[in-house]
C-alpha cells in the first residue's frame, strides 16, 4: 500500500507517525498471512536495529485501538493481527493456526425485533474453524495408519 495514505490513515487517527510506526504499519497491511508482532519485529530489525519487541506489540496495540487493524487470534498462542479491515471471514487451522482470508462472501446481521432498539451492530467478525488442507490430509493418514494396524477381530 502505498505510504503517503498509510502516513494520512495514521494522521487522521492522531498518531504520531515515526519510521518504526510506518514500516510496522507497512508490514502488516502488507502481509496476508495475518502476522503476530514477533514475525514483524523479526523482519524489520535488519532495517531498524534499535526496534524492541516492546515497540512493535506497542504500535500494534494503538493501531487496533484506532481502528486500523484487528487482532485475529481466538487459538493462537500469541496475538495474530490483520491489516485488511474490509468485510471478510477468517478461515482459521484449529491445528497449524494458519489464517486464511475468504472475500466476496454476502454476510449480514440482522437482529430479532426485540434487541433492534436496544443495540446497534457497527460492526462484526467471522471466523470459521476447521483444518487446512494440509492438515486435513495428514489428520487423515494418521487415522488411516491407526485403522490399519489395528489387530483384526476374532
Amino acid at each position: 500500500m502505498d505510504k503517503v495514505y498509510l502516513v494520512k490513515l495514521l494522521k487522521d487517527k492522531e498518531l504520531q507517525v515515526t519510521p518504526q510506526r510506518l514500516a510496522i504499519f507497512e508490514r502488516l497491511v502488507d502481509r496476508k498471512d495475518h502476522p503476530s508482532a514477533e514475525m514483524i519485529y523479526t523482519e524489520l530489525t535488519r532495517e531498524f536495529p534499535s526496534l524492541t519487541l516492546v515497540t512493535v506489540y506497542n504500535t500494534l496495540q494503538k493501531l487496533e485501538a484506532s481502528g486500523l487493524c484487528c487482532k485475529v487470534n481466538p487459538l493462537h498462542s500469541s496475538a495474530r493481527y490483520d491489516g485488511n479491515l474490509d468485510a471478510h471471514i477468517h478461515l482459521i487451522c484449529s491445528r497449524c493456526e494458519q489464517v486464511l482470508d475468504l472475500h466476496d462472501v454476502p454476510f449480514s446481521v440482522e437482529l430479532p425485533d426485540s434487541l433492534a432498539d436496544a443495540f446497534e451492530v457497527r460492526s462484526h467478525r467471522v471466523n470459521l474453524f476447521g483444518l487446512c488442507k494440509t492438515c486435513h490430509a495428514e489428520a487423515a493418514t494418521v487415522s488411516g495408519d491407526r485403522k490399519s494396524r489395528k489387530a483384526p477381530s476374532a
